[in-house]
């Protein structure tokens, strides 16, 4: 599917991710974001993203955590993908460290949308093989396509 090809772009994937706890990994992924205009207040934006996960954490399991963020000053759809290699505390609900982080963003007036987006991410991370190519990755053209080949799972 062309989504993940749109969404996500190499420049957006981090694979060696330094973080050890969730509000720097999400400071992290989110100043890949820096020079976009999508993100006109790169503050602002982690401020609600580290909001959102102050109030639920995001770390959904078997390694994974998805921070996200619907604001309405945020201009178009935003995916970054962050891998650990040493692991992430992530307060997750399998109380496992993370390895994958992927961080998406909508603009506030697209609701339904932020929630199809989140739905497509957590299909395709609940997947074994897609989370251990992931893993394996080397680096963020390898991200892509992992992301591309497995789209049908989306």
């Amino acid at each position: 599917m062309e989504k993940w090809g749109r969404l996500l772009r190499e420049s957006n994937i981090l694979v060696n991710m330094q973080a050890r706890r969730s509000f720097d990994a999400i400071r992290e992924l989110a100043a890949l974001f820096q020079d976009d205009a999508a993100v006109p207040d790169l503050k602002k934006f982690v401020a609600g993203l580290i909001r959102r996960e102050k109030q639920s954490s995001t770390g959904v399991g078997n390694g994974v955590a998805v921070p996200h963020l619907n604001q309405a000053d945020i201009r178009r759809q935003l995916l970054a993908v962050g891998i650990s290699r040493q692991g992430i505390e992530f307060n997750a609900v399998d109380g496992q460290p993370v390895h994958i982080v992927t961080l998406l963003a909508t603009p506030g007036k697209h609701q339904a949308q932020h929630m199809e987006l989140l739905a497509d991410v957590a299909r395709l991370l609940k997947n074994e093989g897609v989370r251990q190519a992931l893993l394996e990755a080397e680096d963020a053209a390898r991200v892509l396509q992992v992301f591309k080949d497995h789209s049908h799972l989306s």
